[in-house]
């Protein structure tokens, strides 16, 4: 009979504990993105249907994690869910005109063999699947998928084999923008020849920082190309700084000041505004991640901003956290059970 008992109360603690552990997955894996976006920052071009603007979303740094990850697929899978899960609250809350990858979309596209490449590729396209939306798709590639960092040097076969996969053009002009794309990895400092359009704002798109690191190629930039702004990534952290075309000397760094902020410039002539995109990947070594956005009205109002994401390390520790109680409770319940038992087993001494 005492052995039924304790089948009974075994089985309503795996019951209680299964029922914890759902809610715990529930919460990690489903709630705290919908959550996420429950905060993001509210945007008058994104909240009237009638107003005319170019609806941008910046894709920063994914790096996907590839086969020679520590912890292989088990790190990879879990990335790639992440990624996943806040991309989708991600596009339907900017539903943007315009989807701008600024390079390392692969971690380890640069050193892959083709077969390998080609599965990163595929796990690229069900990560940040835009089937159901018509925006134009803007790919740069980084250090990471074409080489230019330390020894892996740039080839012409890893530039065809990116082009290839992620085809995009060099000039897009959409709405009230163009979108002129440059590459300061391959060392060339010769700038693609783009039209004149006087009624057309310029944003200069680079995986590179520009004007956060002078040099020839960056004035070349400012000098023939007159961006009114600079999106660039590379750098994994937010960072915004202004600059004047007539003023090489003037160099201005601002700041985000807080998680829900929304940041106001009007485009000009003489000022260029550089916005370095944070990382959307929790695995770059940075404690916030998240995706750029921006939108351009028809008078030049450029309301720009993060959709930040929450830390995956954190809901990781609730599962560690959550296990642990409950193996340390079962262990302690184990050890109570032995105890009781020594204890009825001595004889009483009676006086």
């Amino acid at each position: 009979m005492r052995w039924r008992l304790h089948l009974k109360s075994y089985k309503q603690r795996f019951k209680f504990f299964f029922l914890i552990l759902c809610l715990t997955v529930f919460h990690n894996e489903y709630f705290v993105y919908w959550y996420d976006s429950m905060k993001w920052p509210s945007v008058s071009c994104l909240q009237l249907e009638n107003q005319q603007c170019q609806r941008i979303l910046i894709v920063s740094d994914p790096q996907i994690l590839g086969l020679h990850e520590v912890f292989g697929w088990i790190a990879y899978t879990d990335s790639d869910w992440y990624l996943q899960k806040s991309f989708y609250y991600a596009l339907r809350y900017i539903n943007p005109d315009v989807i701008i990858f600024l390079g390392d979309l692969m971690d380890e596209g640069s050193t892959s063999t083709n077969d390998e490449y080609k599965f990163y590729k595929t796990r690229f396209s069900k990560i940040f699947d835009t089937s159901q939306f018509q925006s134009k798709i803007i790919y740069l590639p980084g250090d990471n998928d074409i080489g230019g960092e330390g020894t892996d040097h740039v080839t012409q076969n890893k530039m065809e084999r990116f082009n290839s996969n992620f085809p995009s053009q060099t000039e897009n002009i959409l709405g009230n923008t163009q979108f002129v794309v440059v590459n300061r990895i391959i060392g060339d400092f010769s700038l693609p020849t783009v039209s004149t359009i006087k009624d057309k704002y310029r944003i200069v798109l680079s995986h590179i920082p520009l004007t956060f690191i002078p040099g020839i190629f960056s004035r070349e930039v400012m000098n023939k190309l007159k961006p009114n702004a600079i999106f660039s990534a590379h750098d994994h952290r937010i960072a915004m700084a202004t600059t004047r075309q007539n003023d090489s000397h003037f160099f201005q760094v601002d700041n985000f000041t807080e998680d829900s902020a929304v940041i106001k410039k009007q485009l000009n002539d003489e000022d260029c505004t550089e916005v370095i995109w944070p990382t959307c990947s929790y695995r770059m070594g940075v404690e916030k991640s998240g995706y750029g956005f921006a939108t351009i009205g028809d008078d030049g109002l450029m309301e720009f901003g993060v959709l930040w994401i929450h830390s995956r390390f954190w809901t990781l520790h609730i599962y560690l956290i959550v296990i642990a109680s409950f193996l340390g409770l079962f262990v302690c319940l184990k050890y109570l059970k032995h105890f009781s038992f020594k204890m009825r087993k001595q004889p009483s001494i009676s006086c």
